[in-house]
This record gives structure tokens, C-alpha cells and sequence, in this order.
């Protein structure tokens, strides 16, 4: 029964590797494609795009050493299991984003500064950019598929699939609408927009920093409040169904549950119930008692990985 147990927790890991695994490798397709087509189109719409899928290609690699760690056992050197090094990880990749981002809104900024100031700006080649933005969009939408299957068949408890399907998404988000608006450029030839169209890029880099950068301000909001311990980290449900899965078991037992405080770190969770007893109950009554609990708890929620139960006076 124990093996039978097991075996879907190793294959959610092997899926879980093996999205990384894909995450990776077609991340490093996609930055040097960007990097080629940049050099040869100097498109700075395309080294922002670039320089993104080479953090996510980077991202799944390092991802997939935190994944290993973090479904380890519990240990002596890490005797709460090692799932703090993912919100670490997520930290960590939002601000090389928040770094990327700025300095392409940076150095978009100066580009339309210096045309206002009448300075000249080197024009975009355009040729060959059709095929490549195609194929950039079909790619990331696999990739992003990808990734959710993952993170759904594992349980939805892991953020790393969850962050890099999202970002997957936003890439071919960001490749779909760099394609329209730099191949639309041309048209605004001969319309009131036309002195816009040597900065067009620049502007186009701007917009596409603007819309991505509440993603990682909301993931780096999540992983601060995580790696702090705070119980906000976790969604109101879970804490609910929770409550309402060892309450009745509790009564059973003659116990009141005064408070229960869960807080998560990577995918784990750790629950402390406080209880009232009806009468004095023996130590060995009490690790029963909890045993029950963390069992009915695993249960209900495929995110508790452990719950501590101790009394309240």
C-alpha cells in the first residue's frame, strides 16, 4: 500500500523534471533566436524579448535543482524540509526580471529623448521578423502548455510551474503583440502618426515594460510575504477546509480547537492547532491525537505536507 502511495508522488516529480527539463531547452532556442534576429534587425524590442526568455531558460535550470531539493525528505540539515529554497528562487528570479525590465525602459527612454532632441536613430530591418515572431508565439504557447499540465497533474502546489507557465504565457503574449505593432509600423507612413515611426521600437519597448511589469511585482509581493512566514501566503480556502476537516475529528476526541495557524514556505505547509481538552489526556494520547490529525489534514489537502498539534490551556 505504501509503494501504491508513492508511486503517483514519483510521477508527479518525473513530470515535473521533465517540464523543466522542455522549459529549459526551448527558453535557450528562443533567447538565441532573439539574439540573432537582434543583431540583425537592431530591433531593441527583440533584446528585451531576448534577454526574458534567457532568464527563463536560466530560471529552469536552477528550478530544477530547487525542485529536487525541495521534494527531499526531511533531514538533519534541513530538519523542516528544504521548500524555503523555492520562495528564495522565485525572489530571485523576479528581480533579475525587475532588472531586465528597467533597463530596457531605460535605454528605450534615452532612444526617444535623443529623437526629440533631433539626434538620428537607426531604423529597424523588418525583413525575415514575421517568421521569427510565428514561431516565437507557437513555441511559448507549447511551453506554457507544457507547464500547467505539470503543475495541475502535481497538485497545483508548486509555484515554480506556476510562475514559469505565467511567464511562458506573457512571452507569447509579448512575441504576438512586438509582431503587430513592428510590422504595423510602416503604416503609419503618411498619417499624423508618422514621426513616430522612427521610435516606434523604442515606444514599443515602453509599452510591452509597462504591461509586464505587474507580473513580477505581484509574484515578488507573494515570495517576500512567503519567505517572511506570513500566514497571507496562504489562500483563504485551504485555511477553511482545513478548519472544517479535523473540527469534527477533534470533537470526537473531546477536544475544542481554539486556533489554527498554518503558514507555508514553498509547497509546504505546517499546521499548529491549538486545542482545549474536555479532560487531561497522557502523552501518548497526544501523539495519537496528532498523528490523526496530520493524517486527516494530508488528506483533505494534497499541500499539508506536516501538521504539529500541542494544547492550549
Amino acid at each position: 500500500m505504501p509503494q501504491q502511495a508513492h508511486q503517483p508522488e514519483q510521477a508527479h516529480q518525473t513530470a515535473e523534471a521533465r517540464a523543466l527539463g522542455l522549459g529549459t531547452l526551448g527558453n535557450a532556442v528562443g533567447a538565441v533566436s532573439a539574439v540573432v534576429f537582434y543583431l540583425r534587425s537592431g530591433s531593441d524590442a527583440l533584446m528585451l524579448d531576448g534577454l526574458y526568455t534567457a532568464v527563463m531558460a536560466g530560471a529552469s535550470v536552477i528550478a530544477a535543482r530547487v525542485s529536487r531539493a525541495a521534494l527531499q525528505p526531511r533531514s538533519r540539515a534541513f530538519p523542516f524540509g528544504a521548500s524555503g529554497q523555492e520562495p528564495l528562487y522565485v525572489l530571485f528570479r523576479t528581480l533579475v526580471l525587475l532588472g531586465i525590465i528597467t533597463f530596457a525602459m531605460v535605454s528605450a527612454a534615452g532612444k526617444v529623448l535623443s529623437h526629440l532632441q533631433g539626434a538620428a536613430v537607426p531604423p529597424v530591418r523588418l525583413d525575415g521578423l514575421g517568421w521569427y515572431f510565428g514561431a516565437m508565439v507557437l513555441l511559448n504557447l507549447w511551453l506554457w502548455r507544457v507547464f500547467v499540465s505539470a503543475w495541475s497533474a502535481g497538485g497545483r502546489s508548486s509555484d515554480m510551474l506556476r510562475g514559469m507557465a505565467v511567464s511562458a504565457r506573457f512571452d507569447a503574449l509579448i512575441s504576438a503583440g512586438t509582431w503587430i505593432a513592428l510590422l504595423g509600423s510602416p503604416l503609419l507612413l503618411g498619417t499624423g502618426l508618422a514621426p513616430l515611426v522612427p521610435i516606434a521600437d523604442a515606444l514599443l519597448v515602453l509599452g510591452l515594460s509597462l504591461v509586464l511589469l505587474p507580473e513580477p511585482l505581484g509574484i515578488l509581493r507573494d515570495a517576500v510575504a512567503e519567505a517572511a512566514g506570513s500566514g497571507h501566503s496562504i489562500p483563504a480556502a485551504t485555511q477553511s477546509s482545513c478548519c472544517h476537516a479535523i473540527t469534527p475529528v477533534l470533537k470526537l476526541q473531546g477536544c475544542e480547537l481554539i486556533e489554527l495557524a498554518m503558514v507555508r514556505l514553498g509547497r509546504t505547509i505546517t499546521a499548529v492547532a491549538y486545542v482545549q481538552p474536555a479532560a487531561a489526556m497522557t502523552a501518548a494520547q497526544i501523539d495519537a491525537l496528532r498523528d490523526r490529525k496530520s493524517t486527516r489534514l494530508n488528506s483533505s489537502h494534497t499541500v499539508i505536507s506536516y501538521a504539529v498539534f500541542c494544547l492550549k490551556k
